[in-house]
């Protein structure tokens, strides 16, 4: 149906397929209308009830709608891309072509056709049958497995309300994975945490999740012919686990898209750490979260709870570089126990702490860099909590300022493309300007290196520039007298522009007041000042051998005194 409504879409309206006219076929396959003008049938369509209904009649047949639904779900979005598929396809082919197209599709497919008497059998029939061409998601291969098992219950009065239960939920889960077009979420990711969180997690069973679920819990044997009293399935126990599947997909839905919640749905210190989780990595940490909420804990606890997960991932595994698993199976396991009530979310907030106290090295955090230093030659520059550390410094100093808005965007920061820079080296990797040979040709060439890839010397840019401009003088790079500079940038920019020199020592000094930063915002301790310089590997650098210098620049390439004042 979409393949045919795109031809029509792509041909002209007075141009004929197979000897038909467009208006024709339209009747034939889209919507038939009466001769009367009024009374319109579509030919096919879904449930009333269906979101995917409203979208197929609007978005892809292209039809007016008076009931302005704009619920989006994944099916929707599965059947737009469908769309955008022909619709690019068809553009490639003369109208010959197309005709031809036109013709398979209406007149050579072949079909057959199997009439299956026994509910039961349906089922059975969808789920092995149908996973043969392009297998089935977990999530519809666990819907309808779970509906199979609602026909069992054959004297059991609450079947028919369990089977329209589960439908509901479906629904809501496909709604709210699909309802940000921006960030579709996992059907499987979700499936998977929440059994980490719903069943008692174990190691043992690793990914497989959905074997777990199809194989052992959700199995017609365990209603017909249990091997034990234990195995027993029972219609309330579906029932209690399709509500928390519905329930559960609300709070992962608002999890990932934080700022898509109201005020009564997330509370602005819960939105800020579930922002910051989502840039740095939820890790292990999800079914715990989603615990939290569905258990519905106190808001300020919940908000505790994700600090102390932010403070673990990035102290654990950007600093620390501890293991990618570590600590999951504990975390795995309590978010089933905060959800029975066996633990409190204080004891939870409180275990993540003492984790943090046992695992947090800054000694590996040095090695690390060494290794950065050393094998790859490019010291922080490389170190993979880089990005977001100076983003979080960002807004830290954007608050302090009392700035409302932000000109450092973390989509434009995390991109990584070799056309474009969003993460400057002040002091750059090739210093052939005077300006940068009079205050650094003292140094050898190893040290310059240390000092351009040392942590004080990196700057997040506002905006992506072309890495051919990052050899420019320190007052050009201020303000190169085109509108372009620090100046005007993020807060960072114009915190190194109130600068009237880029030397050894700034850079030195600026990695101490990053290194603070760190320590004061997540709470860890990185040793003396001899540990610090170990870690920016200013060690053996004469800091101050250049005590003045020559203006390699006329004063008018400097920042304008007022610009200057106003900042």
């Amino acid at each position: 149906m979409i393949l045919i409504q795109t031809i029509l879409e792509t041909v002209p309206e007075s141009e004929l397929l197979a000897s038909q006219s467009i208006e024709n076929i339209r009747k034939k396959f889209i919507l038939f209308k009466a001769d009367d003008g009024i009374r319109e049938s579509y030919i096919f369509g879904y449930e009333k009830d269906n979101p995917s209904d409203e979208f197929l009649r609007t978005r892809i047949f292209g039809m007016h709608s008076s009931s302005n639904q704009k619920m989006e779900t994944l099916y929707t979005r599965n059947l737009i891309e469908a769309k955008k598929f022909f619709t690019e396809k068809l553009s490639q082919l003369p109208l010959l072509e197309i005709s031809t197209l036109y013709k398979k599709a209406t007149q050579k497919f072949k079909f057959n056709l199997y009439e299956i008497s026994d509910e039961i059998d349906v089922f059975v029939t969808f789920e092995t049958m149908n996973n043969r061409g392009k297998v089935l998601t977990s999530l519809e291969l666990l819907k309808n497995r779970l509906i199979y098992l609602s026909t069992l219950f054959r004297n059991n009065t609450g079947k028919d309300k369990l089977r329209s239960n589960i439908n509901d939920a479906w629904k809501s889960m496909y709604e709210y994975l699909g309802k940000n077009p921006e960030v579709l979420l996992s059907d499987s990711l979700f499936l998977r945490n929440h059994w980490v969180m719903y069943f008692k997690y174990s190691r043992k069973k690793g990914d497989d999740y959905i074997r777990f679920l199809l194989d052992e819990k959700f199995t017609a044997r365990n209603i017909t012919n249990p091997k034990g009293e234990e195995y027993e399935l029972k219609i309330e126990e579906i029932s209690d686990y399709v509500k928390s599947l519905q329930q559960s997909i609300v709070y992962w839905f608002y999890m990932h898209n934080p700022f898509y919640a109201q005020t009564d749905q997330l509370i602005d210190s819960q939105k800020r750490w579930l922002d910051r989780l989502g840039r740095l990595s939820f890790r292990s940490f999800r079914p715990l979260i989603l615990s939290a909420f569905v258990s519905r804990q106190d808001p300020r606890k919940i908000s505790q709870l994700l600090e102390q997960a932010e403070r673990y991932n990035f102290a654990i595994f950007n600093l620390s570089q501890r293991r990618s698993n570590t600590g999951d199976t504990e975390f795995f396991g309590m978010s089933r126990e905060l959800l029975t009530g066996q633990k409190t979310i204080d004891e939870v907030i409180d275990s993540i702490e003492r984790w943090v106290d046992w695992y947090y090295d800054p000694d590996k955090f040095l090695n690390h860099i060494k290794d950065k230093y050393e094998l790859e030659r490019d010291g922080f520059y490389h170190w993979d909590g880089v990005r977001y550390f100076l983003y979080e410094h960002e807004q830290w100093l954007r608050e302090k300022g009392k700035q409302a808005t932000s000109k450092l965007s973390w989509e434009a920061l995390k991109t990584n493309r070799r056309d474009h820079v969003t993460l400057e080296h002040i002091f750059p990797q090739t210093p052939v300007d005077p300006y940068w040979t009079e205050r650094f040709d003292h140094l050898k060439s190893e040290k310059q290196r240390y000092l351009t890839h040392s942590l004080g010397n990196l700057l997040p840019l506002s905006r992506s520039k072309n890495s051919s401009l990052q050899n420019d003088s320190f007052p050009k790079k201020v303000n190169n007298g085109s509108g372009v500079g620090y100046y005007n940038g993020s807060v960072s920019e114009n915190e190194i522009a109130q600068c009237e020199e880029w030397t050894p020592t700034k850079i030195y000094e600026r990695g101490l007041d990053l290194l603070a930063f760190m320590e004061d915002r997540w709470n860890v301790k990185l040793g003396d000042k001899d540990f610090k310089k170990q870690l920016l590997h200013v060690v053996d650098i004469d800091l101050n051998a250049v005590e003045s210098f020559q203006e390699s620049e006329p004063d008018s390439k400097r920042l304008p005194q007022s610009i200057s004042n106003e900042l």
